[in-house]
């Protein structure tokens, strides 16, 4: 279990060998085997595998367990109503949040960026307004890049379920940082639906976390 002061919900956390990967695991754990991963190299289902596991876990501690959590159409967890839950995985390390307190949650995994990525791609992930403001976080670039990275990635697993639709990076645009809080505010910069309209802000928060940042949004 993983531990947050900025959530209402269970955070449940594992780490996996994508080298030692069975599809046999599945069955094992009692998790069925969706036909989205017939053709999936074993690196993409055991990930697959461990960030179910976590779920399962989290919705068994909210006292809501499942024999299964289909995989949605665009690849999202189809969850039992009233249920909110979001999955990530990066570096080996799967992590889910649950709650029933909420309209709305994200959670995002990212390990640091490279520096020279971080460089080709920022112009992708934050306008010049960000740019600015994280800049005067005091972290080097490809710190605050991924923060941006991984809260936007956060607001997005948050806000599709109403949303509905993808949305890009530059959709949406941090304009509060508080390094002593560790959390972050959020301006939606274009209509996505009539729930979500152009100007509505989200708090998301982040916390270091095995060489990388932790990232969530809950509304």
């Amino acid at each position: 279990m993983v531990e947050s002061d900025h959530f209402s919900g269970f955070l449940v956390e594992t780490t996996f060998s994508p080298e030692k990967y069975l599809d046999c695991f599945f069955s094992q754990l009692n998790i069925p085997f969706p036909s989205t991963l017939e053709k999936a190299v074993p690196s993409r289902r055991a990930e697959f595998l461990a960030g179910r596991g976590c779920a399962h876990f989290a919705l068994s501690k909210l006292e809501m367990p499942v024999a299964e959590i289909p995989v949605g159409e665009n690849r999202q967890p189809v969850l039992p109503e009233g249920v909110q839950a979001s999955i990530t995985h990066a570096n080996n390390r799967a992590i889910c949040a649950a709650t029933t307190n909420s309209r709305g949650l994200g959670i995002d995994y990212e390990t640091t960026i490279a520096e020279k990525t971080a460089a080709e791609i920022k112009r992708n992930i934050v306008n010049q307004a960000e740019e600015s403001l994280l800049a005067d976080s005091g972290l080097a670039m490809e710190n605050w890049l991924t923060l941006a990275f991984s809260i936007k990635e956060s607001l997005f697993k948050a806000l599709y379920p109403q949303v509905g639709k993808y949305f890009d990076f530059l959709d949406a645009e941090i304009i509060a940082l508080s390094p002593q809080q560790q959390t972050l505010e959020l301006r939606i910069l274009r209509d996505l639906s009539s729930g979500v309209p152009s100007g509505s802000t989200y708090t998301g928060a982040y916390q270091p976390h095995q060489g990388g940042i932790l990232t969530i949004v809950e509304y």
